[in-house]
């Protein structure tokens, strides 16, 4: 074989640009509002790979040097042992840090991250800038997941286009134009998996590999010129055209960083600014001015070095200052934690990154570092089947407040039920108290009617009676479904209530809010009102429970994390009465409303056992009463239940 080297010639400038990619999600991920378009650094990643990896795929295959073996072993060397240290130093510190459900989330996340598949787990979750996002310490995996994704599938196509003698170009050219196409589709309609799916964000990659095309065979870019060196695509006698394409590419990204906040549908027609600004510069060659200046300046080369394992360690290490202190992490702590994560990210490259890419023992190394992330992998993967290791010393000292977080659901009870009443969408949902018995009692309402279901029930079975959750969307005849499966499947869940002889109680609890303040409002109200009208003139008992107050913090975050001792802790763990009160002032006028006009339906209030005459608590008698900002946890659902048991017994 021989020895020309298939890499293109180091370019300082490039690393400049990595600087710039890293940095650019660094300070969006620690100060979003200072940065609004950071994120679109990893744009900017992904034409840089297309690029450098394009021209080494071209060389080699071109030069018949290509090898598979060698290529992914490099590829191996260069991922695997920065990942590697911040999946092993994340489950370290979730083993003493984390709760059983936050464990376990992280372990399934552990087990993609490992496998490159995180990108498809996160999009069934929760979209890149939701707040929830905020509390997966590897939800940057997902922009790895893509690019190893796409470089399982490209060598292999490339090196079939090669055989089969088509242009490389031309199968660039499409696929990156089906790929921006599928983009510009899907933003629209699928959002959070066009922003994950490795199909719509293809384009990106190939844009960088079709730049390597051109430089690889000397293709100039205005004029068709070829020119010796290939280390730019604009022929030396155009000097003033280069520059103009670096300041066009310059201004393209900072455009994209000042405008491409997250409201926007993104990628679609937004990421073209990262991602020609990116092909401009580095078409645009070294030699250039901004180039050889600025990108290529000491500072930002450093930047560029250790920009991979900076990009791993940072968001680690913010996601867990918000997991561990809650709320929102004050200035000086964002920057301290920035600044540990370059040092970590300068120790890895010095320590780790370096001595491992060198090719001596390079077998030996490969093999090492894919058993030790597949081992991460599997021990994310038990930890997730292990349902978060409950039992670890870490966590058992205050294991009953942390059962407290976890929804609990009965998923063979719901499958009977759903069996017995031909429920057979996944929007039709149903629990019964005591599966052997006709239902008495029906509770109808989104997940805020299920977080009542179990003190409830403990009621009504003391009664001789059998509570029957149904779960809806809003449980109001009439409303307009649109495309949501839940609300759709609405009608034939109150239809059970209203139709099924045996039930003599109907129980409305939902989420939703109504208010007279607009003619869609005051339709909605009407809504309403129809509908419990409907029930009380089928001779039902029709109950209506106002819902209660949500939180405006975790409330895991009034737990003391027994594996740290030193993690903050709420000292106040409750909301201003005045506050709540002030906020649904407007729906629970409009029920008080209905109420009076339908005056047969029996009131519940939530709210009425959680909160005294000036606060409203999260932690009532030592117990845990929330799962989260607005969901009862079974404690709170059992204690809220006695407080009805009492109510309805002093009503009959």
């Amino acid at each position: 074989m021989s020895g020309v080297s298939l890499h293109p010639a180091y370019r300082a400038d490039i690393d400049g640009l990595r600087a710039i990619a890293v940095l650019s999600v660094v300070v969006f991920h620690a100060f979003p509002t200072l940065l609004p378009g950071g994120f679109i650094g990893v744009d900017i990643f992904f034409v840089i790979s297309g690029y450098l990896i394009g021209s080494i795929l071209l060389k080699g295959m071109a030069t018949q040097q290509f090898s598979f073996a060698d290529f992914y072993a490099r590829r191996v060397r260069r991922i695997f042992p920065a990942l590697a240290l911040v999946l092993t130093s994340c489950a370290v510190l979730g083993w003493f840090g984390l709760f059983p459900d936050e464990y376990q989330q992280l372990g399934k996340h552990m087990f993609a991250g490992a496998s490159f598949v995180s990108n498809f787990f996160l999009w069934g979750e929760v979209g890149y800038f939701d707040t929830a996002a905020d509390t997966k310490p590897l939800l940057h995996l997902w922009s790895l997941a893509v690019e190893e994704q796409f470089y399982i599938v490209w060598p292999p196509l490339l090196l079939l286009a090669f055989r089969r003698r088509w242009a490389p170009w031309k199968l660039v050219l499409l696929l990156m134009t089906v790929s921006f196409l599928i983009n510009l589709g899907g933003v629209r309609h699928y959002a959070t998996a066009t922003f994950y799916s490795p199909l719509s964000r293809m384009w990106e990659l190939l844009l960088g590999a079709l730049l390597a095309h051109l430089s690889v065979y000397r293709i100039g870019l205005l004029a068709g010129v070829r020119h010796a060196d290939g280390d730019h695509l604009i022929d030396l006698a155009a000097p003033r055209a280069r520059q103009w394409l670096a300041a066009g590419g310059l201004l393209l990204i900072v455009l994209g960083l000042l405008l491409a906040a997250p409201g926007k549908r993104f990628p679609g027609w937004w990421a073209l600014l990262p991602v020609l600004g990116a092909t401009l510069l580095i078409g645009a060659g070294p030699a250039t001015w901004i180039n050889r200046k600025l990108l290529a300046n000491q500072l930002l080369v450093w930047f560029g070095l250790i920009s991979y394992p900076l990009y791993l360690w940072h968001w680690p290490i913010l996601s867990y200052l918000h997991i561990l202190e809650g709320d929102v992490l004050g200035r000086k702590v964002r920057v301290a934690a920035l600044g540990v994560a370059v040092l970590l990210a300068w120790l890895t490259y010095q320590l780790l990154e370096r001595p491992l890419r060198k090719p001596v023992n390079g077998g030996r190394k490969v093999a090492i570092l894919v058993l030790a992330v597949a081992a991460l992998g599997g021990f994310g993967g038990w930890v997730y089947w292990q349902d978060g290791l409950p039992m670890r010393r870490s966590v058992v000292d205050n294991a009953a407040q942390t059962k407290a977080l976890v929804l609990v659901e009965d998923v063979a009870n719901a499958a009977a039920c759903k069996r017995r009443y031909q429920f057979n969408t996944l929007a039709e949902y149903c629990l019964l108290d005591q599966p052997d018995k006709p239902p008495t009692v029906a509770l109808v309402g989104d997940s805020h009617a299920y977080h009542i279901a179990a003190g409830l029930g403990r009621h009504y079975r003391a009664e001789g009676d059998n509570l029957w959750y149904l779960g809806t969307r809003e449980p109001v005849y009439g409303l307009p479904a649109g495309d949501d499966p839940y609300q759709q499947a609405t009608p034939r869940m109150l239809d059970a209530a209203l139709l099924t002889a045996s039930v003599h109680t109907v129980i409305f609890s939902t989420a939703a809010k109504f208010g007279n303040e607009t003619p869609d409002g005051r339709a909605r109200v009407a809504l309403l009102r129809a509908t419990l009208r409907r029930f009380v003139e089928s001779g039902r008992t029709v109950i209506w429970v106002n819902d209660l107050p949500a939180l405006d913090f975790d409330p895991r975050s009034c737990i003391t994390r027994a594996g740290l001792p030193t993690s903050k802790t709420r000292i106040d763990c409750s909301i201003p009465r005045a506050e709540f009160e002030q906020k649904t002032a407007a729906h629970r006028a409009a029920v008080a409303q209905v109420l009076k006009d339908v005056p047969q339906v029996q009131l519940l209030d939530s709210a009425a056992p959680l909160c005294d005459a000036s606060r409203c608590h999260a932690i009532i008698n030592g117990k845990l009463m929330y799962r989260d900002t607005h969901h009862l946890s079974y404690d709170g659902d059992l204690y809220v239940g006695d407080y009805f048991n009492r109510q309805l017994r002093a009503h009959r």
